[in-house]
Order: C-alpha cells, then structure tokens, then sequence
C-alpha cells in the first residue's frame, strides 16, 4: 500500500509539476485519493523545491520566476545568531515572521519613537494600528498574545521585520516598565535577542551576521535561471518587473523593501527649485493616473525598477550630490495627501529625470523620463518627502512603495499601461546588450559633435546624417527634442 501511495503521488506531483500534500483514504484494501493541494512550504523550501524542478526540467525558467516570491530570497539571507550557544532562551513562542534581532526591550511605542538608540525590540502584550510606527522603527516585535495570522504577524512580515507572537509565560507590567517570564525579570533598556523563525527569545545581546546570496547554492543557480531568461528574451510579459527586481537585487545590491530612514522633514524655506502646482493642476494630474489592479504585481514592479534603474545609472556616472544635474521633484509630496481614514493616507509623488541622453550612451535617443506615483501609506512613517540638504536641488526620501496608481511619460509622451512591461524590457537590456555603436563605427561622442554642427554640415555626412534620423535625433534635417537635449 506504502509503494502504491509513494506511486500515486509522484504521478500527481508530475502532473501538477509541483510538490503536493495530498489526503486520502484506505478503505476495504483500497487508496483513495481525497484532495490534492500545492504543499505548504518555507521561503527556502520554495526556492530549492523550483531550482531542482527547474533542473529536472520539470518547469521552466517562467515557472521559476513566477513561482519566487521577493520574501522568499530574504528569508534565506535572514541574518544568523552567532553566539546563540552563549546567551540564555528564556522564553518560546510562535515564530510570526522570520529573522533575527538583538537590541534594547522598550513596552510603549512611544518610548521606542523617541529613543534615538537604532537597536530597539517593541515589546507588549498585543500591538494596535497605533503601533505602527515604532513597530517601523524597532527592530523586531514581540507580544504575549495572538497567532501566526495576528495584526503585528500580519504586518512584520509585510515590512520584513522578525516577530515573535503568543509568549504565554511572558507578563508585562507597563507602570513598572519590566517583564517577568516565570520568575525571570528583564527590566526595561536591557538587551534580548530575538528569533523570528523558531519562536525563541534569549536574555543578553545578539551577535548578528548574514552570509552573501552567493554562497547559498540554491540562491546561485536562481541567479543563472534569471539571467537566461533575460539574455535569451524567454521572460514573459508577466514576469518582466519581478525577473528585473531580482537581477537587480543580486548584482547591483539594490533592497526590495524600503527600509526605515534616519533622515527627517526639515522645512527650508529660503530655496525651491519648482513651483508648486496648482489645485486645479494636482486635480488633472489625478485624473490621468492609470490604477495598478491587486492581482498583478508585474507593473508595480515595473515602476520600482524603472526609478530603481535611473537613479542607480545617473547616480554612478555624475556622482553623489549631483543629482540636480539629472533630477528632481515635480511637486511637494507633503502637499499632496489624502486621508481615507485616520491611519490610511494616499500621497502623490511627482518625479522627473532629464539630461539622460547626455549622461548615458546607451539612451542616447530618451532624454526625459517623468513619473507620478500615488502610494498608499499605513503610517506617518511611510510618507516621502523632499530632502532639501542640498541648496542646488532638492531630492525626494521615498519611504514606500505600495504603489496604488501612477502616470509615465518618456520624451513627453505617455506610456499605456498594455505597453509598459515590454518597453520596461527594452530600456533595461539597453544598458547591457545594446551594441548599437560597435555595429555602426562611431561613439556617443562623435554623435554629440556631429549634431552640433550647422545643418548644411550635417547633411553633408550622410552615414551620421542617416543614423541621427534613425535614431530620430533629427527629423528632416531638423533638431528633434531628443537631438537638441544633446547639446543644449
């Protein structure tokens, strides 16, 4: 019966091309099949389940990727306890969301806000809406109740941040700021550590360290199964935003999540770089967002690597502090907010990327790239607003990316929603397979210098005179915006 039923299920497994749990009954000397469900599984189970069904040839490199989720990969790099055989386990309870952490035990959200110490681990019977902000801020969470499915599991794991829930034993008492698990009292300020994914609490600090992806085999061989889906142009339309993320994540270290910034919301009245627009104008811009639906993730991913992409680009090539040379806000952010209820709020963030074509050889043809995005904010903590530190132009601090809706404009004209994963695609592979200078024997600078010549010079060169048309940097014999962002 044993090699009937070990039988049946790799019959299933086949047919579905994925691990199954599967119930089933014995009755009168016969099996039978009852349900069969995808496996529940861990991040890294999920990665090493699809990797070996890729390497079976099982599934495909589409498969692979659509079957990924972002948390997937982090869980794997979570962060290790070094010294875990010296410190103390005082406590166990349900592991809410993976990780590690080690700072100083604070029992109010306020104490935890207004400590300006980066190691902190919130700690309270039960966290309400109104934690949020020191639930951002703290480095990990635990609570005395609740289950795997409670409001701080819940949310720790969306922000990525380890949490232990359900410690039965653990007693807290607010007045006198300390916590007894039996007859053990930690006092408020003193160090724990936390493991998010077994449940265990120790008394004492936490040596922390993580391991490079590329040291995890399985990480390794995700790595190659990405890339030849890009090189060979294998990806599907579906998988284009997320294949990018992940491609860049492992080679240009560039986090999926947002995390918490020490920087603050100073006021700086003396310099604006950009005129505020008007009511009627931040009505319009509204009006033209295209609404990103909750099923697909594709575009939202899109816009994380398109704006990820551009800053990392342009950032490399002038330098830091100059991003006023390739960059700035369009509007105020913290202008533009609307309340849905006392928590939720929706902001608009306007974007804008010029003199691209000048810095970047292989966009010689896209000199401008505009971006509104409408996010919405669970918390005061996940508003943006514009860094002023820089008296020659302000930045944006983006401190979310839960993208609701959003408009782009590339050379001023606006990119369809139906479009933008595919045109994503293009610009990406652009800055790595585009051979467009080698194939045709001149340079960015050659193309530079030859526009800058009087149109009767131009059009005595007919090869440069030839590729500028193409390349639609002029449009019978004239400077085309895209050709006259080069030399002005």
């Amino acid at each position: 019966m044993e090699q009937q039923q070990n039988s049946i299920i790799k019959i299933l497994e086949k047919h579905f091309k994925d691990v199954v749990d599967v119930s089933f009954v014995i009755q009168e000397g016969k099996l039978w099949i009852l349900d069969v469900r995808p496996s529940k599984r861990t991040g890294k189970a999920n990665i090493k389940i699809n990797v070996d069904l890729y390497k079976e040839q099982i599934i495909n490199e589409n498969d692979v990727i659509s079957r990924i989720r972002l948390t997937d990969i982090m869980e794997v790099l979570h962060p290790i306890i070094n010294n875990e055989c010296e410190l103390k386990c005082i406590a166990e309870g349900l592991p809410a969301s993976p990780g590690v952490a080690t700072g100083k035990v604070f029992f109010t959200s306020n104490d935890i806000t207004e400590n300006k110490e980066h190691n902190s681990i919130l700690c309270k019977i039960e966290v309400s809406p109104d934690d949020i902000q020191a639930m951002t801020k703290s480095s990990a969470t635990i609570t005395s109740r609740g289950g795997m499915i409670s409001h701080a599991a819940v949310i720790l794991r969306g922000m990525g941040k380890c949490c232990v829930t359900g410690i039965g034993n653990l007693n807290i008492d607010y007045r006198e700021r300390k916590a007894m698990i039996d007859n053990f009292t930690i006092k408020e300020g003193e160090w724990i550590t936390i493991n998010g994914s077994n449940g265990k609490m120790y008394y004492g600090k936490g040596i922390i360290t993580s391991k490079p992806w590329y040291e995890d085999h399985d990480l390794y061989f995700l790595s190659k199964i990405v890339e030849k889906a890009i090189r060979t142009d294998s990806i599907s339309v579906n998988n284009i935003g997320k294949a990018w993320l992940i491609r860049d994540f492992f080679f240009h270290n560039i986090p999926f999540f947002i995390y918490p910034t020490k920087k603050q919301n100073i006021e700086i009245k003396q310099y604006k770089s950009f005129l505020q627009p008007k009511p009627f104008q931040i009505k319009k811009i509204y009006s033209i967002l295209n609404e990103l639906s909750q099923e697909s993730e594709t575009n939202k991913f899109v816009i994380i690597g398109l704006r990820n992409s551009l800053l990392r680009q342009l950032g490399n090539i002038v330098g830091i502090g100059n991003h006023y040379k390739y960059y700035r806000p369009i509007l105020d952010p913290m202008l533009c907010i609307i309340s849905d209820n006392i928590s939720i709020k929706k902001q608009l963030i306007g974007e804008e990327f010029f003199n691209i074509s000048k810095y970047l050889p292989n966009y010689i043809d896209i000199y401008k790239v505009k971006l509104y995005t409408q996010i919405q904010a669970n918390s005061e903590g996940e508003l943006s607003f514009l860094d002023c530190t820089n008296i020659k132009g302000e930045s944006l601090v983006i401190r979310s990316n839960n993208i609701k809706k959003f408009y782009l404009e590339i050379n001023d004209q606006r990119i369809n929603i139906d479009r933008l994963a595919t045109l994503y695609n293009i610009f990406r592979k652009r800055e790595y397979f585009w051979n467009w200078y080698f194939e045709n024997f001149t340079t960015h600078q050659e193309m530079i210098d030859f526009l800058n010549k009087s149109k009767d010079e131009r059009i005595k060169d007919f090869r440069l005179n030839t590729y500028a048309h193409e390349l639609e940097l002029l449009e019978n014999d004239i400077l085309t915006n895209s050709g006259q962002a080069l030399i002005s």
